[in-house]
């Protein structure tokens, strides 16, 4: 791909949420891979972990139908902008927080403001080109990804330096400041792509409305998704089960220091930035169901041989080939929900499935939608308790479901014959 072909594709709002997503990148990766650890070291216990993570997604369920109306009916440019300054402020909870329950307020309130993402989702799809989503959609990982390659090691330097709790509110003190200057540049420059019909000011009207569209959304999911659906509900479930527990299991059970998984997560960060120029390529040119079945079949046995790691080299080979995985797997999975669904009830669909799936490890984008919520909340409440019974469970139960996704996806994933605009 030539430079001039890429700021033929960069440019408009695809170039302002791409910016902004470097933003994020600076900041947000230095502490998110630390989360658990930083539950624990604030009095929280492994079932602890688990219930904090559920109370945040059960949080999402309420407001994402809202944001999806709102997105549909009245625009999505203004809601991403001042919805960004509500979620850059949830960070101020865990940078002050003096034991645990100040993480689990700050992570509901966090998915409280997040039911913008159906309206972010929504201006993403709408300013891509049919034909080239995979490349574009790659390049928003791959551009990204590259800046916050760094951003876990040096994570993982300041907790070594400065020990976790310090190390942990500098870095959400950054995610703060970074987030208002998201928020700024989204307010500025991002451009509507739909002609809204407006929504009034009766916000019990505007909640009633949103709610009664659950309906129509759902009727639409299943004539079109069904197939997908399903598949991605399993997905996150059993996603919500192990993503806690990385690095509390490289740290516990392999003997691994956050540094050195800081640098294992620097290794990943670098082959998902890398590979997923390839990635969104070949999603273009083969197909969203073809790179998800690649996907699929490299995960399932890579999650059962990171049980099997003895060291810094085992893990970091296994997260290598995870980190491809979850390249092929989200990419795919975005390029299909752009392609199968329509503009004009974009936001309301996406508010119920989101963006696209991953396998469960960090890197690609956020899963969410009301739909993806409850399941992803089940799994998070009973992953402490799964962890405790056998650390080794999680990445077991991940691999066997990993394995019947490839086989249920060969006759359950649908591409449209028509790739919508």
């Amino acid at each position: 791909m030539s430079s001039t072909s890429i700021r033929g594709l960069l440019r408009g709002n695809i170039l302002v949420l791409t910016v902004s997503r470097i933003i994020w990148s600076l900041s947000s990766a230095i502490v998110m891979p630390y989360l658990s650890l930083y539950i624990l070291n604030l009095g929280g216990s492994k079932p602890i972990i688990g219930l904090v993570n559920a109370l945040g997604n059960l949080a999402g369920i309420f407001l994402y139908p809202i944001g999806g109306y709102i997105a549909d009916k009245a625009g999505r440019a203004r809601l991403v902008g001042f919805s960004t300054l509500l979620y850059a402020s949830s960070f101020l909870f865990f940078a002050l927080a003096p034991d645990w329950r100040w993480v689990a307020a700050g992570l509901i309130y966090q998915q409280l403001a997040l039911f913008y993402m159906p309206a972010l989702n929504a201006i993403m799809a709408d300013s891509i080109p049919v034909g080239v989503r995979g490349r574009i959609l790659s390049l928003m990982i791959a551009i990204p990804g590259a800046v916050r390659i760094i951003a876990p090691y040096i994570g993982g330097l300041l907790i070594a330096v400065y020990t976790l709790r310090p190390a942990m509110r500098i870095g959400y003190l950054i995610s703060f400041v970074l987030g208002v200057l998201v928020a700024a540049m989204r307010l500025r420059y991002l451009e509507e792509t739909i002609e809204g019909e407006g929504i009034g000011r009766d916000i019990l009207g505007i909640f009633k409305a949103a709610y009664a569209e659950i309906a129509v959304s759902l009727r639409w999911i299943g004539s079109h998704m069904r197939g997908y659906t399903a598949l991605a509900i399993i997905l996150i479930l059993v996603n919500s089960i192990v993503m806690p527990f990385w690095v509390v299991y490289a740290t516990e059970v392999i003997g691994l220091t956050p540094y050195q998984w800081g640098v294992i997560l620097l290794i990943g960060g670098v082959v998902r930035t890398v590979m997923s120029l390839i990635a969104g390529s070949l999603v273009d040119r083969i197909g969203a169901k073809t790179c998800m079945l690649i996907a699929f079949a490299v995960a399932a046995p890579s999650m059962i041989l990171f049980t099997r790691s003895r060291g810094f080299l085992d893990a970091s080979l296994i997260y290598v080939a995870l980190s491809l995985a979850g390249v092929f797997l989200w990419i795919a999975t975005s390029v299909l929900l752009a392609d199968t669904i329509p503009r004009a009830i974009r936001g309301r669909i996406m508010a119920a499935l989101g963006q696209g799936v991953g396998i469960g490890i960090a890197g690609g984008g956020y899963a969410s939608g009301f739909l993806l919520f409850i399941p992803m909340t089940l799994g998070s409440y009973v992953s402490g308790y799964i962890y405790q019974l056998n650390p080794t469970y999680p990445w077991i139960i991940q691999s066997i479901t990993l394995t019947a996704a490839l086989i249920l996806a060969v006759w359950l994933i649908k591409e449209p014959e028509r790739a919508e605009a």
